[in-house]
């Protein structure tokens, strides 16, 4: 199995595909967002015409008001891929991929009456609650991410324990074995591509995008919250203007990419490749899988 990884916008969707056709193989998603049906500008989601040059799973396989985490991630993914004779995954939830391939921890399941009680709360007094019981998982939960601190905060709550004493760390033993190749960026390099992404974002119809969804789910569904989606929203509730929803968002992505690049240099077993020039990364990609197969 070969893992595409890397920092939000850096290439990974293109890399993934060329791949896929040079050696037959299958795409298999592990973004979040791009789950989900018509959630398509904002994630970036490939294109149906891209999708039809080579196979593609997990796309668009959940509605917006659907629960769904890294432990439905991993078994729905795991029949899946043993189907699958070259899978190439590709995204950037990097939670959702320790949970398919190292598998997740024991930990309290759900409870919708103490999740139910935790959304009257405001996000930011969850956050700061968060901050005060598990400091450490403050520190790698973005405050924006209401998904992650209910849960951390549900944990704690069922359990006493805060959920990073539960949450296996990256050296855990994997237990499907994978070629892991990650793309990298000099900062500021990536800083230019990642701007110049949200603008093509806003340009290309997201806020629009934003409003039809709306007519179909509330606004409280998990991905109104992602990147791009929330200052969507912002706009169409007249809370921000364009130009303050695009400075945000270009915020948000900006620290998401450090974020996916501290958690990769956790990881065991990478193979960096540097992305500044796509044919010289597919060259790199491709070597690495030849000789690891």
């Amino acid at each position: 199995m070969i893992v595409i990884a890397g920092p939000t916008g850096i290439g990974k969707s293109d890399l993934a595909l060329r791949l896929a056709q040079s050696i037959r193989g299958e795409i298999v998603n592990y973004d979040s967002i791009q789950l989900y049906r018509g959630f398509d500008i904002g994630s970036a989601k490939p294109s149906p015409e891209t999708r039809r040059q080579v196979p593609h799973h997990l796309f668009d396989i959940l509605d917006a008001n659907q629960e769904f985490n890294a432990a439905d991630y991993a078994r729905v993914a795991r029949p899946l891929l043993e189907r699958i004779k070259f899978p190439i995954l590709v995204g950037g939830t990097f939670f959702y991929l320790r949970a398919l391939l190292a598998g997740l921890p024991k930990m309290p399941a759900g409870d919708e009456t103490i999740r139910a009680r935790l959304r009257k709360i405001p996000l930011q007094r969850q956050y700061r609650w968060l901050s005060k019981v598990d400091p450490r998982s403050a520190k790698t939960i973005a405050p924006a991410d209401r998904h992650r601190i209910e849960r951390a905060l549900e944990v704690w709550i069922l359990s006493g324990q805060a959920i990073s004493n539960w949450e296996r760390p990256a050296a855990t033993a994997e237990v499907i074995p994978a070629i892991k190749i990650a793309l990298r960026m000099e900062r500021s390099a990536l800083v230019n591509v990642l701007d110049a992404r949200v603008e093509a974002m806003y340009r290309a119809g997201l806020i629009e995008e934003t409003r039809h969804l709306l007519e179909r789910y509330p606004a409280a569904a998990r991905p109104f919250g992602a990147i791009g989606y929330r200052e969507a929203v912002a706009v169409i509730s007249e809370k921000m203007t364009v130009d303050e929803a695009m400075i945000e968002t270009r915020r948000r992505t900006r620290a998401y990419a450090k974020r996916q690049m501290t958690w990769l240099r956790a990881e065991r077993n990478v193979h960096w490749v540097d992305s500044a020039d796509p044919a010289a990364a597919f060259t790199a990609a491709a070597r690495l899988v030849e000789g690891e197969s």
